[in-house]
C-alpha cells in the first residue's frame, strides 16, 4: 500500500501541474492527510488529520480539493442513504461494494464475483452494455446485532426491517386503538420509513399503516429473523438434515450447508466476505489436509482452503451429507 501511495503522489503531481491547478502545494498536502486515513472519511476527518500535523487549511478549500481528486481519478465521492458525504481511496482497476450499518454508521467492503458475473449475465440478458455499477446493502452489522435486545419497541426498528409483533406495552383504551387499525399479536411487519416526526410507517401484508411514536412506543416486536432461529424445530427439514446450526470446523467431509453468520474480528471477516463466504451460500467440505488443518472447501463452484481456526468463525445450518 506505501508503494501504491507514492505511485500515486508521483500522478498527482505529474497531473497537477500539467493541468495548471492553482496552490498546488497546498492540495499535496490535504492528498498527504487523505492517504493517510484508510476505509471512508469525511471532510472533517481530513481537516483533523492536516490539524494533527500542525496546518491549518480553510474547510472549502479540502472540499474544492477533495472535488479535484475526485475528478482525476484519486478519490471516489460516496453518499449513502441519510449519511455524510464521504471519500474513499480510488484504487484503479479495483472495484468493491459495500455494506452500511444503519445502527453504528459502520461501512464494510465486500467484493463477490459470483455477484459480479450474475450482473453481468443481467446486463447481457437485456441487451444492456454495463459501464460501472455500485451495489450498497444497508442493514446491522453483526456487532451491533449482538448488543441488540432480543425484544425492542416498534420505534426503534430500522427502514426495511421485518419483525413479528410480540405484545402491546399499553392499556386496554391503546391496545383497541391499535387492533382497530388492522394490527394483532403474531403479525409480520416492515418498516417502510421512521424517523419522519417521529413517525413510523409499517406495512402489515399489502396494507399501509401509519403509527405516531407513542404508538409505536408500546408495540414490542422481534426481528423475523431471530424467531425463524428460535422456532427451527417447527420447520419441515428432510430427514437427512444432521443439524440445525453447527460451526463450519465442526462438519464433516462430504457435508454442505447453508452459510448462516460471519463473525470474527474486523479484518478476519473482511477477509472472509472478500473470499465470496457469505450468508446464504452454500458451502461444501470436500476434504481436510492429512493434518487436519487445512480445510478443502467448494463455495459457489470455487475450490478454496481455510485454517480450521479460521472456520471457526463460521455457523452454518442446514447440515447434511451431499447427495452425490
Amino acid at each position: 500500500m506505501i508503494n501504491t501511495h507514492e505511485q500515486e503522489k508521483k500522478q498527482f503531481k505529474r497531473l497537477f501541474q500539467q493541468q495548471g491547478i492553482d496552490r498546488f502545494a497546498l492540495r499535496f498536502q490535504v492528498l498527504e492527510a487523505f492517504l493517510k486515513l484508510e476505509h471512508h472519511v469525511t471532510i472533517k476527518d481530513i481537516l483533523a488529520q492536516l490539524r494533527q500535523e500542525g496546518l491549518k487549511i480553510d474547510e472549502g478549500f479540502v472540499l474544492n480539493s477533495m472535488e479535484l481528486l475526485c475528478r482525476f481519478g484519486f478519490a471516489s465521492k460516496i453518499e449513502f442513504h441519510d449519511k455524510e458525504t464521504k471519500y474513499e481511496h480510488r484504487h484503479l482497476g479495483l472495484h468493491h461494494d459495500h455494506m452500511v450499518c444503519l445502527q453504528c454508521g459502520s461501512i464494510l467492503e465486500f467484493k463477490d464475483e459470483a455477484i459480479e458475473k450474475q450482473q453481468h449475465k443481467v446486463a447481457d440478458a437485456y441487451g444492456f452494455h454495463m459501464l460501472q455499477h455500485k451495489m450498497e446493502i444497508y442493514g446491522i452489522c453483526s456487532k451491533c446485532m449482538e448488543h441488540r435486545n432480543t425484544i425492542v419497541s416498534l420505534h426503534k426498528a430500522k427502514q426495511g426491517e421485518k419483525l413479528i409483533v410480540k405484545d402491546f406495552d399499553a392499556g386496554k383504551n391503546m391496545q383497541l386503538r391499535i387492533s382497530s387499525m388492522g394490527l394483532k399479536i403474531g403479525d409480520l411487519v416492515e418498516i417502510v420509513s421512521a424517523g419522519f416526526g417521529g413517525q413510523v410507517v409499517i406495512a402489515v401484508g399489502e396494507n399501509r399503516l401509519v403509527l405516531g411514536k407513542g404508538m409505536a412506543e408500546k408495540i414490542r416486536v422481534q426481528p423475523f429473523d431471530q424467531v425463524r432461529i428460535q422456532n427451527h424445530d417447527d420447520y419441515q427439514e428432510p430427514k437427512d438434515i444432521l443439524q440445525a446450526s453447527m460451526l463450519l470446523s465442526q462438519m464433516k467431509t462430504g457435508q454442505e450447508g447453508i452459510i448462516r453468520k460471519v463473525s470474527g474480528e474486523s479484518v478476519l471477516r473482511r477477509r472472509l466476505l472478500e473470499m465470496g463466504i457469505n450468508r446464504g451460500s452454500v458451502i461444501y467440505v470436500e476434504k481436510y489436509a492429512p493434518l487436519k488443518d487445512p480445510i478443502e472447501l467448494v463455495i459457489k463452484g470455487y475450490h478454496l482452503s481455510l485454517r480450521v481456526e479460521e472456520a471457526a468463525n463460521i455457523f452454518v445450518e442446514k447440515v447434511r451429507f451431499k447427495k452425490m
